[in-house]
């Protein structure tokens, strides 16, 4: 089966790739694998050991969404496509190779910052699912005041972080995905790297407002935290408020401290 995701609206994101490879990898286990055409995030997908077509063609899934959103996404989205596309065999774990190389300096990095540490991912793409960024700061002084190692990733400078106990940018995927597997926890938004992290195997809390945690209903590492707002998961209940494009109220309403009480719970049951 060739799945295009080159020119998809939806599902095409790095998070969306790495649930892709979740039931590409149960395919593959059964015999009839998925095929993908994509001409960007080709080293990625590789690494994801995803099969990449070089030439244009297949299914395209944008239509599987609208499904999801008329059912107000109240199941796992993997379901709303494997449904779509006729697929039976059932999810797996794909795995994510990292070089010696990589591995080596993940091994030095963690040594660092000592153990246990955690790592956190204040930035997201889409800006109404990103927790607040005063929120971000303060709970990383809340980790360091517990005894924990913290070290935030961004994908680029950002000054909204400058004061924060250790951070740094523009770190290559599979090195994070390398030091990944050496935190005691991943926390952030829902958006990639909580994706990443689950899959990996790592105990992941993901930070939700405007999306539902079916998301993650795949990965059993990964937590869903949220506010009792009753607008909480309104991604499929749209349409929106004007003011939702400049922030989620619902994720304003999950306090550091909420987090920081989780956190400290998860990395107890381990």
């Amino acid at each position: 089966m060739l799945i295009n995701l080159d020119t998809a609206k939806y599902y095409s994101g790095l998070g969306d790739l790495v649930m892709w490879a979740w039931l590409a990898e149960g395919c593959k286990n059964s015999g009839d694998p998925i095929v993908f055409h994509r001409k960007r995030d080709l080293e990625f997908m590789a690494l994801l050991g995803l099969q990449i077509e070089p030439e244009p063609g297949g299914i395209l899934p944008d239509p599987v969404f609208q499904i999801e959103v008329a059912d107000k996404g109240r199941r796992s989205r993997l379901d709303y496509i494997r449904e779509f596309l006729g697929i039976t065999s059932p999810l797996a774990r794909p795995m994510f190779k990292t070089s010696s190389e990589d591995q080596i300096w993940a091994a030095q990095r963690a040594t660092e910052l000592g153990s246990p540490f955690v790592i956190l991912f204040p930035q997201a793409v889409w800006k109404p699912r990103e927790w607040p960024a005063n929120y971000w700061v303060d709970l990383s002084w809340k980790l360091k005041s517990q005894g924990l190692g913290v070290l935030l990733l961004f994908q680029n400078d950002d000054a909204r972080f400058k004061n924060t106990p250790v951070s740094q940018w523009n770190t290559p995927i599979p090195r994070i995905a390398a030091l990944m597997r050496h935190a005691a926890l991943v926390i952030g938004n829902d958006s990639f790297p909580a994706h990443l992290a689950g899959t990996l195997g790592t105990p992941t809390l993901a930070l939700m407002g405007p999306t539902r945690d079916t998301v993650f209903s795949h990965m059993p590492e990964v937590d869903c935290l949220t506010s009792t707002m009753d607008c909480t998961g309104c991604h499929f209940q749209a349409p929106f408020r004007a003011a939702c494009d400049q922030g989620c109220q619902s994720l304003y309403r999950l306090f550091p401290d909420d987090v920081l009480q989780r956190a400290i719970g998860k990395l107890r049951s381990r």
